[in-house]
């Protein structure tokens, strides 16, 4: 897939949402975190950083969708999430 925004190749994943040991170790829970995990290179990232927000374990493993990323300029494409 083309990216929108600079036209290069988007990687294919997957997008979902989830915390850190980090936050959890600091303010006993975690802020959740959009994150997007490459199909090719298994490699994952932060691409939305949530500042207030909170989910349980649960609920962040419902939410799995067909997502594209672009390294060049940072943009996510989330697809059909259900």
């Amino acid at each position: 897939m083309k990216c929108p925004t600079c036209s290069s190749e988007m990687d294919q994943g997957k997008a979902y949402i989830r915390g850190t040991a980090l936050g959890f170790l600091f303010v006993g829970f975690s802020h959740q975190h959009c994150w997007f995990e490459s199909h090719t290179t298994g490699r994952k990232k932060i691409i939305a950083r949530s500042g207030s927000g909170f989910l349980t374990r649960t609920d962040a493993e419902l939410v799995k969708p067909q997502a594209y990323h672009c390294e060049d300029c940072g943009t996510s494409v989330l697809i059909g999430a259900t």
